[in-house]
């Protein structure tokens, strides 16, 4: 709950402390006052816009300060406040402490918790912590999104469950709707690429490409073509070395020979030869090793016979014939295994797409189910919770007054498969209709009231704040929105700015606005009332006049019949 609250320079308002209990805390004061101005410093708590309008003329900034007491929350809603405000880099256990200022000029702050925050951290933790009711809040109620999440909040777990649930149903069902649209879109392309794949695939194996062939090829072909000038010069090279079988000639390994056997002979008697003989016989080995290899290469020429350079040619040109799907061999076989590879994957899609249509079904399935099974939960809560407002329309003089919820079917969409309108009708003899365009602005607040007072028998919270929730209301009726008000703070703290003494009788806490016209303009000061100031106030309030014997002898009954049946709560 609000604890304490500071306001600087707001409209009327140039400063005020006002410490808050428990209980019904009551705002009263003449038109023009300035107790809009206490609403507005709340609304700006809690993360409401605030233009520079609101400053006090004159005045450099206005200033708003709240320090709400966290130990009467429930522990997870407690956990979320602190943890909200610390992620911001503020602190807060037992209490929180918000502020805004707003400049005359200038960006407007916001803080939590010490810290400077954005205006979304105020806006969040002020949802969890007050919960205000106002002319605005009026225009919310007429939507039908306000309308479904009214109902929604009163049927508890089992709504929130039941909704959770659909909500799973209709993602993965959107999500595999949108897929099989895009495979329906990519079919042709689909289809054209997997043929484009299998006609490359059976263009490569009609050849058949081994790795390294062309290299192979290449090198025969060169091999092929001067076959003749390669075994002649290879010949003649290898005669010059070892001579020939078929024609004596002179040759280099006998010259080396004979080289080899004179040294010899010569380092028989100086033996510094005997290196040089080393080295003439390490040069007669690999001679000879390179003539046995000359030899050798003349000789693999029979290895080619039955080869023909025409047959070469026409196998590299085949292997050229794949040049678009890669620069090489080596490259057209990573194609090959690619192209395998993405074939696979769109054969599977495309097996896959024939499925869809099954899965996408079943998904569709799933969703009506749990949006059947939201609906019929739906229709319980509102049933109740329709009876339980009506009852409480009655208590406050709207007797033939109530409420029902029409809830139709429709098209899946995020919330379920229906749609929710919450419809009004003043009297038996009207039907009932959308409760924007029948109901009265007095008759609005009072159905607000009474929708509050039947949440809070379910759902509990720290605070309500009502602006003139009795406005357009007097008599009988005024004295039941007191008495429901004062019920409602039974467990919850509720502060009303409110301009009749039939409500203002039940207030724990009653606190006055008064303007003081002064020659530098006027200012309000901010009061609470103690008993006789509350005899006072409530004889302003009915007959206008605070020294009125009979009309302060009226609002001391106000006062005592309702702190005799407040009592008995």
């Amino acid at each position: 709950m609000i604890s304490s609250l500071r306001i600087e320079n707001l409209g009327v308002i140039s400063a005020a402390d006002i410490d808050l209990g428990s209980g019904l805390t009551v705002v009263t004061g003449e038109t023009g006052a300035g107790k809009t101005m206490f609403v507005t410093a709340l609304d700006m708590l809690t993360g409401a816009r605030a233009e520079p309008r609101v400053v006090r003329a004159g005045a450099q900034r206005a200033v708003v300060e709240g320090i709400f007491d966290l130990t009467d929350q429930a522990a997870s809603a407690r956990e979320q406040i602190t943890e909200r405000i610390g992620e911001a880099g503020g602190e807060a256990d037992e209490e929180a402490i918000l502020t805004r200022s707003i400049p005359a000029e200038g960006r407007a702050r916001a803080t939590a918790g010490g810290r400077t925050v954005p205006l979304a951290v105020l806006k969040d933790v002020g949802n969890a912590l007050v919960s205000m009711h106002g002319q605005s809040e009026q225009i919310t109620l007429r939507s039908a999104a306000k309308q479904r999440a009214l109902l929604d909040r009163y049927g508890g777990r089992a709504i929130a469950e039941a909704l959770d649930s659909y909500q799973q149903a209709y993602r993965r069902w959107q999500e595999l709707a949108a897929e099989a649209a895009r495979l329906r879109e990519t079919a042709d392309e689909r289809a054209a690429r997997i043929a484009y794949l299998n006609e490359s695939l059976e263009t490569i194996d009609a050849v058949r490409p081994v790795a390294g062939e062309d290299e192979e090829l290449r090198a025969l072909s060169a091999r092929l073509g001067a076959a003749e000038d390669l075994k002649q010069a290879v010949g003649t090279a290898h005669d010059a070395l070892a001579g020939s079988d078929w024609q004596e000639t002179h040759n280099a390994l006998d010259a080396l020979e004979a080289a080899i056997a004179e040294v010899t002979r010569a380092a028989g008697t100086d033996s510094s030869l005997e290196a040089h003989v080393e080295a003439l016989t390490d040069v007669r080995i690999r001679m000879t090793d390179t003539a046995t290899e000359l030899a050798a290469y003349v000789a693999s020429f029979s290895d080619l016979e039955g080869q023909s350079l025409e047959e070469t040619e026409a196998r590299r040109a085949a292997l050229g014939s794949l040049s678009a799907f890669g620069a090489d061999v080596e490259e057209v076989l990573a194609f090959e295994t690619q192209v395998g590879e993405e074939l696979l994957e769109l054969q599977n899609a495309e097996s896959s797409s024939a499925g869809m249509d099954d899965a996408v079904a079943a998904a569709f399935d799933a969703v009506t189910e749990t949006g059947q099974r939201l609906t019929q939960l739906r229709e319980q809560a509102a049933e109740e919770f329709a009876a339980a407002v009506s009852d409480e329309l009655t208590a406050l003089s709207m007797p033939r007054a109530r409420i029902v919820f029409e809830i139709t079917a429709a098209e899946p969409h995020s919330l379920g498969t229906d749609t929710v309108a919450m419809l009004f009708s003043a009297h038996d003899a009207a039907v009932p209709g959308e409760i924007g365009k029948l109901a009265s602005g007095g008759e609005l607040s009072r159905v607000m009231l009474a929708i509050e007072v039947v949440k809070a028998a379910k759902d509990t919270f720290p605070t309500f704040v009502f602006d003139e929730v009795d406005a357009g209301v007097g008599g009988k009726a005024a004295i039941e929105i007191g008495r429901r008000l004062a019920r409602l703070a039974a467990h919850s703290q509720v502060i009303v700015v409110t301009h009749l003494a039939q409500v203002a009788a039940w207030a724990d806490t009653h606190i006055t606005v008064v303007k003081d016209d002064q020659s530098d303009g006027a200012v309000s000061g901010v009061t609470t009332l103690d008993q006789a100031g509350r005899e006072a106030e409530l004889a302003r309030m009915l007959g206008g006049m605070a020294d009125s014997g009979s009309a302060r002898a009226h609002a001391v009954e106000l006062m005592d019949t309702a702190a005799a049946e407040k009592a008995q709560f």
